[in-house]
């Protein structure tokens, strides 16, 4: 409630009217001094001595100006608390991401490293898989290599046992022409005998 003071009210002791003297004026006073009243005061004015009271009306809860004060301190401070609690749930919302994502490339960096062991040891594997096909090979291709050393030589024996066999054969056809033409000449002769 505003305490409103209207102009119509007594104007105070030490201003008079134009060309009024005090009440309390001696005879003696000085007649050349005139007090002059000035406008008439606006609503709302509060002199200077009740300024103490109104400043113990400004404190008074009860005073609007104040309520409207502590009102305006508490929804700012209420705002301050809800920016406050915004920006940490958004600062924490960024960590627990950035801490997701740093977990995330760790299990993918284990299983990256897992997967790399997993195919050393299968190359290590497949190292010695091929080392042991590699020795078998090696081994298959010393037997065949002997076995074609020792065929050759067979096949070499073989020739020449038929080379041997060729020229006893053509020994034995010449063998063969010459009884022939023994014979053939023995024919000859026994049928000149008989006739």
């Amino acid at each position: 409630m505003k305490e409103s003071l209207s102009p119509s009210t007594n104007p105070p002791d030490n201003e008079l009217p134009f060309g009024a003297s005090p009440s309390g004026a001696t005879a003696g006073s000085d007649p050349d001094v005139v007090v002059i009243k000035g406008p008439p005061r606006p609503a709302g004015y509060v002199p200077p001595s009740s300024s103490l009271h109104q400043e113990e009306n400004d404190m008074n809860p009860t005073n609007p100006t104040a309520l409207n004060v502590k009102r305006s301190v508490d929804r700012q401070r209420k705002e301050q608390r809800a920016v406050t609690s915004i920006l940490s749930g958004v600062g924490l919302a960024l960590l627990l991401i950035i801490g997701g994502c740093t977990a995330l490339a760790g299990f993918g960096g284990f299983v990256l490293w897992k997967q790399i062991q997993r195919q050393s040891v299968t190359v290590d594997q497949m190292e010695q898989r091929i080392n042991k096909e590699l020795a078998s090979l090696q081994a298959r291709n010393a037997e065949l290599t002997s076995g074609l050393e020792s065929a050759g030589a067979q096949l070499a024996k073989q020739l020449s046992m038929l080379e041997q066999a060729k020229s006893q054969l053509n020994q034995q056809a010449k063998d063969v022409g010459t009884v022939r033409r023994r014979l053939s000449i023995l024919e000859r002769d026994s049928s000149d005998r008989r006739r």
